[in-house]
Parts: C-alpha cells; structure tokens; sequence
C-alpha cells in the first residue's frame, strides 16, 4: 500500500484558508458591484476594497471555525471533510494564530479605508461581522452548536455583504431589487453549510453540535438543499428577462447535477458536492451580472 507524500507547506496553509469557499465569500460582493453597475459608474478604488473585505473576512472566518472547533475537540479523527492542518498537527496552534490575526488585520485595513472613503458609521457594521465571525462557533453560545449557522450563512453571507456593498458603492438600501439579490445569493451560500453539515452529521452529534442536520435528521438535507436552491432561483425574477431565462438554464443544470449528488454521495465523496455547490453560488453570482446586463440591452 503506497504511501501518501507529506503536503508542503504551501498546500497546509492554502488548506486552512479552504479555497472552495472563497468563491462563495466573494460571490455577494460581486452581486451588489454588478447591480451597481447596472445603475451607472462605479468607483473601482471602492470596488477592490470590497473584494479585499470579502476574501479576508471569509478566510478568518474559517481559520477561527477550525480554530475553535480544535480547542473544543469538535475536529476528531473520524473527520471526511477536507484536510485541517491544525486537528492533525500538521500546523501549531500559534501558526493558526497567527493566520488569523493577518487576515483580520487585512479585513480591518481595507474596511478602515473604505469607512474614510464611505461612511463612518460602516465601524458598526464592522464590528457586527467581526462578532459575527466568533459567535458562529464560539463565545457564550455558538451560532453553529444550536442550529442556527444556517441563518448566519444568510445574513453574512448574504444580507451583510450585498447590501453593505451595494451602500458604500451607491449610498443607498432601501431597494427592493437589492435586496432580492441578496438573499438569493444567501440562501444559495447556505446550501454550502447543509452539504458540510450532511457530511459531518454523524461526528457533529457525537460532539453535541446541534446543526439543523443533526436535528432534523439526514434525509431533511437533500430537502432542504432543493428548496433553498429554487427559492434562490425565483427570487431572482425582478431581473427576468426571455434571454435572462434562457441563460438560467445551464444553472439550473448545474444545480439539478449537485443535488443528485447529494442524494447518492456519502462521507468523504461529499467534499466533491461541497465543491460542486461552491462553483455554483459562483455561478450565479457571474448569471446575476449576465441577466442585468441582458435587461440593460432590453431597455
């Protein structure tokens, strides 16, 4: 039997940022730059601050998840999911550490610049997300450990971001429109949780983490994943247009494929249908630019 040749150093700190997920992180942002966009010029030193924002706060999100789990032995050994460096002291926990601070560091730098160029009332909301990235797993009561990450996913991975985005770049909330495409683009993030959270059920309900999963019992996921993708799909109808509709197809594809994945899949072969839902929150964020760019031409 061959044996596996040690990760670099490279792929063990590459591996605790979790690059599928950086797509789903940066996917929000996008939707509020290119419905901005639809509305006139944009300013793009605003616009690179945003992505800066979106990519930091989602690596130190999952560098203080898997921090957290580790100090609270949520990360066992009958883990499938994707290599963590630190549970399998591959990287100390100083390291870890250490990561997080930099990508706080770098969500602080680029959101201080964009509260100097917006907003100074942006430090709430600020601060909000940082709480935020410790309360889903830690602190006097874990968003994660009592079935309510699924709602986290939505509001900072959806609301959050979109709206804040969309604000700072056009100095405006109250439009409908945006906020369809914000909770579109977060209900379709949370499916990435249910597929986590089907992989990991059997462990997290050893470890007494009560996911949605956990409490509702596996075969509510598949369920659960398919509603929440064609909710996704039909809130997006305040930018329907015929060509708009047709070009919803290859996603609707797309999805179709990763839910039947889902429903066949099972332990580590889940990592691939986390990958696979990734890809497609990406997607749909590049099909929502795609659509208003369609109904510009319309009009």
């Amino acid at each position: 039997m061959s044996v596996a040749p040690p990760l670099s150093r490279t792929a063990l700190w590459l591996g605790l940022t979790r690059p599928r997920t950086l797509f789903s992180g940066l996917s929000s942002v996008l939707v509020a730059l290119f419905y901005a966009t639809s509305l006139g010029a944009l300013d793009w030193v605003k616009a690179v601050l945003l992505i800066v924002v979106a990519i930091s706060a989602q690596i130190g999100s999952n560098i203080a998840n898997d921090l957290i789990d580790y100090r609270k032995g949520a990360d066992t050994q009958e883990r499938t999911g994707p290599l963590r460096p630190l549970s399998k002291g591959l990287l100390t926990e100083r390291e870890v550490r250490c990561a997080l601070y930099l990508s706080l560091f770098l969500l602080v730098g680029a959101g201080v610049a964009l509260v100097a160029l917006s907003s100074w009332w942006l430090i709430l909301v600020g601060v909000f997300v940082v709480l935020g990235i410790f309360a889903y797993s830690g602190g006097p009561y874990p968003l994660s450990y009592h079935g309510l990450g699924d709602v986290a996913v939505l509001v900072f991975f959806g609301w959050v971001p979109t709206v804040t985005s969309f604000y700072i770049l056009r100095g405006m909330v109250m439009d409908l429109t945006l906020w369809h495409l914000a909770t579109a683009i977060g209900l379709a993030s949370v499916n990435i949780l249910v597929v986590n959270n089907y992989r990991d059920v059997e462990e997290d309900r050893k470890v007494g983490k009560r996911t949605l999963i956990v409490r509702m019992g596996r075969d509510f996921a598949p369920r659960f994943y398919l509603t929440l993708g064609l909710l996704s799909m039909g809130l997006l109808y305040p930018i329907f247009s015929f060509w708009g509709m047709l070009l919803l197809l290859p996603y609707v594809f797309l999805f179709t494929h990763a839910h039947r994945a889902l429903q066949t899949a099972q332990g580590a072969e889940l990592n691939r249908v986390l990958g696979l839902t990734a890809r497609n929150v990406f997607f749909l964020a590049l099909l929502v630019g795609a659509m208003l760019l369609l109904q510009d031409c319309v009009v």
